[in-house]
This record gives structure tokens, C-alpha cells and sequence, in this order.
């Protein structure tokens, strides 16, 4: 088999011109099928990233609808109690309450913005870090000290001249004021877990009981996080039947979102547009087979004297199909490196003008490669057949 590959090596380069003609169908096909996966998993890692690792064990709980006599469910302490003791795998369980205020620092007009009321454990669980300062610590979380933590976009135009840690900045909201002393300045982020923060502010959830809404105390948000991040589809779903439980089979009595599930339902979409173009790719590596086939015909008719001789002097009828069947599929297997190749190449064009980072699955490579094989063999077997069966005295009295 060796001596025949070798062969149809030195048959290639004595038909240039036919071989890249015949060749070009296989290429094109393996390429496509490339680019296709390798694209998608590069923008499936870029919205991954965008998204942020952080919050895929994140789990977002809102107040949903009521309906009927079934109204919506209080996010209290007794639901956070309840939370904890009948779904397993829960890490932390942090509550949020955003509110509109207005802030003035730095003697500049006043920004009217959104901020969050959250709890000591809410920075480490959203993934956020700090650009300077530092975050509420526990002691301040609980007591409700009038500290606050600034989104980087907030910061700089509040104190356009300089830092903010450790300044002061009044918050005005209702027809009242009160005053706050800058803990710490966030980190620029495109996203932090759930949040995007560069244009929020932050103080301790117990300064907002106390003093901007003592006469409701359940939360607006409230964040569940997974001990494990493969955990959190089932934690999800297990707080929807929650909710649906504790309001009489309303399944809107909870607003139930995780990032998780979103890039779960791109991925999907992913997956099957992958598919579907990937077999369109096909379509060209079936195109490019026929032509093989063609091309193997040709060359059988061209190269009768010489499959009369080798006959004649004894090669097996399965000599002769293994030789053509090698040629075949050494053509298919130049083609698949060559297509796979042409594909890595347009897809870190591709890649690199969009900004994101090129992931190639050697699998994929490998399967198109084996794909291309199996159609150079496959198209291959007629021609193959027919030089087989040539009888020698016919071939040679032909030639």
C-alpha cells in the first residue's frame, strides 16, 4: 500500500492542473466545515467571557405576578430560610435592593443614577474587584454604616480631579439627604456576574432598611449561589417549583433568571445552526467526491496499457483495486489538510476581526480529515472496479 500511495504521488505531480481541479471540491468543503465550528466556538467563548465565569453559579430571584387569588411571593427572611433548608447545593444567599437616587460630590452637578442596596457577601459572590479602596466589611454590613462603593464611570465624574476613597458624597433621594463616605472604587468591567457595574453605586443593605425604606424589608433581588457551578440549571429549577409550591401553582409567583441558563440557550442555537451549516458545508465535499470519481474514471480509461501489463504479469484483480482506491483516497487526504488548514487561516482572519479568541477543537480537525478519507474511498470504489475487472489482452489490444 505504501508503494502505491508513493504511486499516486507521482501520478499527482504529472497531472498538476487535473489534481488541483479535483482537489478544489474537497478543499472548499473541509474549510467550510472548519470555519463553521471554529467560528462558533470562538463567539461561544466570547460571550462566555463577556458574560463572566462569575456569574454562571448565580442564580437571580424577583418577585414574579400574581394570578388570581395566587399572589406573588414576599421576598422575606421566612423565603430565605426557606430557600436554605429545601434546596441542596445553595452556597450563599444574598439579598439585593436597588433603588433611583441622586448623587453630589466633588462640588459638580448632581448624577442621577441606580444603586444597590447588598449584602457583605454580594462582591465576592458577583466576582467584582476594586480598583482602590475596599469593600464593606462585615461589621459595617450589619450595623448599616454610611459607607458607599462607586462604580469606576461614577467615580470619575463625581471626582473628576482625583480619587474618591475616603470622600464624602450625598445621596438625595425622596426630598431627604443623607451623607456617605466613599469605601472603595470598582474596577472597570464589561460585566460583573449579573450586574454591570461601572455605572451603579453601593451601600450596605442595612443603612437602606434603616434609614430610605424602613417599612419594607423584603428584598428586591435575591442572588442564590451554587456550591457547584454544574449545579446551578437544577438549583434554578428547583426554586421555580418553589415558587409555583408556595403560591398555589402560579408558576410567575418567582422571576427566575441565571446566566447560566442564557448561555445554555445560545449554546443550543449554537449547536444547531452549526449543524445545519456544517451540512451545507457537506454538501461541497460530496460535490468534490463526484468529481474524484470523475477524475478516477478519466484516469483508469487514460492508464489501460498499464493495468494490461500489471495484469498480465500477474497483479490480482485486488491489487488493482487497492491501487486506484489509494490513489483516491490519497487525493481526498491532501485536500481534507489542505481544506483544513484553509480553514484555521480564514478563521483567525475571521476571529481577529471580531476581537475574540481563536478556539479550535482538534476533534473537529480530525473528524473533518477521517470525513474527507472516507469520501475519497467511497468515491473511489467504482473506478476502482472497473480497473479491476479489465480483462488484460482487451486493455492492452484497446491501447
Amino acid at each position: 500500500m505504501l508503494e502505491d500511495f508513493v504511486n499516486a504521488l507521482r501520478n499527482f505531480k504529472t497531472n498538476r492542473t487535473r489534481t488541483i481541479l479535483s482537489l478544489l471540491g474537497i478543499i472548499i468543503g473541509v474549510a467550510s466545515v472548519i470555519m463553521v465550528t471554529t467560528i462558533g466556538l470562538s463567539a461561544t467563548g466570547d460571550v462566555r467571557r463577556t458574560l463572566g465565569q462569575a456569574g454562571l453559579d448565580l442564580v437571580q430571584v424577583r418577585s414574579g405576578w400574581g394570578r388570581g387569588n395566587s399572589g406573588s411571593i414576599d421576598l422575606n427572611e421566612n423565603f430565605r430560610e426557606e430557600l436554605a433548608a429545601s434546596i441542596s447545593g445553595i452556597k450563599k444567599i444574598i439579598y439585593v435592593n436597588d433603588f433611583s437616587g441622586a448623587l453630589r460630590g466633588g462640588g459638580l452637578e448632581d448624577l442621577n443614577l441606580r444603586l444597590l442596596a447588598v449584602e457583605s457577601d454580594f462582591f465576592s459572590a458577583v466576582g467584582a474587584a476594586l480598583d482602590y479602596g475596599s469593600f464593606f466589611s462585615v461589621s459595617e454590613s450589619a450595623v448599616g454604616a454610611q459607607k458607599i462603593i462607586l462604580g469606576s464611570e461614577v467615580a470619575r465624574y463625581l471626582f473628576p480631579g482625583g480619587e474618591a476613597s475616603g470622600r464624602t458624597v450625598i445621596l438625595q433621594i425622596e426630598g431627604y439627604r443623607l451623607g456617605f463616605q466613599v469605601a472603595g472604587v470598582l474596577a472597570e468591567s464589561d460585566a460583573v456576574g449579573c450586574e454591570s457595574p461601572n455605572q451603579n453605586a453601593y451601600v450596605p443593605r442595612a443603612v437602606y432598611n434603616r434609614k430610605i425604606s424602613p417599612a419594607n424589608r423584603n428584598a428586591g433581588i435575591v442572588f442564590v449561589q451554587a456550591a457547584d457551578q454544574n449545579e446551578t440549571p437544577r438549583i434554578q429549577k428547583e426554586i421555580e417549583a418553589l415558587g409555583e409550591q408556595k403560591s398555589g401553582g402560579n408558576a410567575q409567583a418567582l422571576s427566575v433568571f441565571s446566566m447560566q441558563s442564557v448561555l445554555e440557550q445560545y449554546n443550543q442555537v449554537t449547536r444547531s445552526m452549526n449543524l445545519l451549516l456544517s451540512g451545507i458545508a457537506g454538501i461541497s465535499l460530496l460535490v468534490g467526491g463526484i468529481g474524484i470519481m470523475n477524475i478516477m474514471i478519466v484516469t483508469v480509461t487514460e492508464r489501460k496499457r498499464e493495468i494490461g501489463i500489471r495484469k498480465a504479469l500477474g497483479a490480482s484483480p485486488a491489487a488493482i483495486r487497492t491501487q486506484f482506491l489509494t490513489e483516491s483516497a490519497a487525493l481526498t487526504l491532501m485536500g481534507g489538510a489542505a481544506g483544513i488548514a484553509l480553514g484555521i487561516a480564514l478563521s483567525a482572519a475571521a476571529v481577529s476581526f471580531f476581537g475574540w479568541i481563536l478556539v479550535i477543537d482538534p476533534l473537529n480537525c480530525a473528524a473533518a480529515f477521517v470525513f474527507s478519507a472516507a469520501v475519497g474511498i467511497f468515491f473511489g470504489i467504482h473506478p476502482a472496479i472497473r480497473a479491476a475487472r479489465l480483462d488484460p489482452v482487451e486493455a492492452l489490444a484497446g491501447e
